[in-house]
């Protein structure tokens, strides 16, 4: 049989959408922290940036996620890219630190509906035959981002201004909202408006745990690796996030393709790899010395976290009809979400107290967390797809 179509129009403007949204969201997570330690900042305040925003993104994602089910989806997807553009316009008048981190908190609120909206679409449109192909092509969107905010978002404070990136991160959310509203969004039959309806899903709630501890290791990437770069004699993370983005590129379609072939046992493999390569990753960071062990960190990072995230994604949203996907996105990211938000405070204080070294050997520690979630969780898992 002929695969049902992947790259219609529709898919191919969520694709654009989504980009647009990571530009922004990957422009801000190497800079923010810069810019709150040169107004007066400490390490520790500086990881705020990260989690004011995440945090904020826990409380609005289940609410998000019921929303979509019960409303439909373009209007809470637009209405969420509205309160994530507001803070930037504020951005440029170049606020004190205490009230960019309240303005982060009001930017969370909206990428947490923003953000579990776009995957809710994506799962929308891409058909359920390639839902792991789709997923990875999806979630590439975010990697081709990574690849290139970073390094023009230092380029830009650098040869610029704070200023002018924050201009320019305000032009990239109009277009956003424009290329969202073009989207024809597939009729989806919505839940009736219930109490004892669901904010989370619970089919999806023992993936979500694994994702959480991944989020835990990530937020030291996010938050940090610009600090410890700069600690360590060497000008930017550029070259970091570059590497860690065409890896991610490159691995996302091929988790995608392993397990629509290989069904179970292509989630099992691809998971172990992914967080072998994290480890290797972590391991090389804690020696950083070299530009070129940047390049190594980042090119491991990325493989293991472009196999982990979209396939823990695809789990949590296979077995849902698509009147409850909004709920399990939401699930998933809010997940993701509290360990960003735990770890961008709490390695900060880890940091301080035994340096960036240190503390990224201690990031070892959720990784093996994270697989021992999933592995205890592969029976029930198994069990559950015999039922599908």
């Amino acid at each position: 049989m002929q695969k049902p179509k992947l790259w219609t129009f529709n898919f191919i403007l969520s694709c654009l959408a989504h980009f647009s949204m990571y530009l922004v969201f990957f422009s801000y997570a190497p800079t923010l922290p810069i810019y709150i330690e040169r107004f007066g900042g400490s390490s520790t305040i500086a990881g705020l940036a990260m989690a004011s925003l995440t945090l904020a993104a826990v409380f609005s994602r289940p609410v998000a996620g019921r929303a979509l089910d019960q409303y439909g989806r373009k209007l809470i997807f637009l209405g969420g890219l509205l309160i994530f553009l507001l803070p930037s316009i504020i951005y440029a008048f170049m606020v004190p630190v205490t009230l960019l981190i309240g303005l982060r908190f009001i930017q969370g609120l909206g990428w947490g509906v923003a953000n579990t909206s776009s995957w809710t679409v994506a799962s929308d449109i891409i058909p359920p035959a390639r839902l792991g192909e789709g997923t990875g092509f999806f979630s590439s969107t975010l990697s081709i981002a990574m690849a290139v905010a970073p390094a023009i978002a230092l380029w830009l404070i650098d040869r610029y201004s704070f200023e002018v990136l924050f201009w320019v991160c305000s032009i990239l959310s109009i277009i956003l909202i424009v290329l969202a509203s073009m989207i024809t969004y597939p009729h989806i039959e919505k839940q009736a408006v219930k109490a004892k309806t669901a904010f989370l899903e619970k089919t999806a709630l023992r993936p979500a745990m694994a994702i959480l501890f991944i989020g835990i290791t990530y937020s030291s990437q996010l938050s940090f690796i610009s600090l410890y770069t700069i600690q360590q004699g060497m000008v930017s993370a550029g070259l970091y996030f570059s590497a860690f983005a065409i890896s991610t590129l490159v691995f996302r379609p091929v988790s995608g393709m392993i397990i629509d072939r290989k069904g179970e046992k292509g989630y099992d493999l691809v998971v172990l790899t992914g967080s072998l390569a994290m480890m290797a990753a972590i391991l090389v960071l804690t020696i950083l010395a070299a530009p070129f062990h940047l390049v190594v960190g980042g090119t491991f990072y990325g493989l293991g976290f472009g196999f982990i995230q979209p396939t823990i994604l695809a789990q949590c949203i296979r077995r849902v009809p698509s009147s409850r996907r909004g709920a399990a996105n939401a699930t998933y990211w809010t997940a993701f979400d509290i360990g960003v938000a735990s770890g961008s405070t709490g390695w900060g204080f880890v940091a301080n107290a035994t340096g960036f070294s240190m503390m990224f050997l201690i990031t070892l520690i959720p990784v093996v967390i994270a697989l021992a979630i999933y592995f205890t969780g592969r029976r029930s898992n198994a069990a559950a797809s015999l039922n599908v």
